[in-house]
């Protein structure tokens, strides 16, 4: 009996470990701006490779100051300005 209700927990866990995962893997950014954001507004860059979550490359940017303080924006990763910012220096 205890191996029947040890396999049906393991089951389930098995079942809410793979719905769970299946909402995370998915693209953050629904639409993406290449608007140019002055370095002084920039906060924090997070670029997120593509992957299995996402086919394509994120850059998120986390605004700073003012009315646009803790704003995140997606940019584009194509677009010249941002990729000077990705450049390591």
């Amino acid at each position: 009996m205890d191996n029947r209700v040890t396999a049906s927990v393991l089951i389930c866990l098995a079942f809410v470990s793979i719905t769970t995962q299946g909402f995370e893997l998915r693209c953050k950014c629904i639409e993406r701006i290449s608007q140019f954001i002055p370095r002084r507004h920039i906060h924090q860059l997070e670029i997120i490779p593509a992957g299995a979550h996402c086919e394509r490359q994120e850059v998120i940017i986390t605004m700073t100051g003012g009315k646009y303080k803790n704003r995140m924006v997606c940019v584009d990763p194509k677009a010249k300005w941002v990729k000077a910012l990705m450049v390591p220096q």
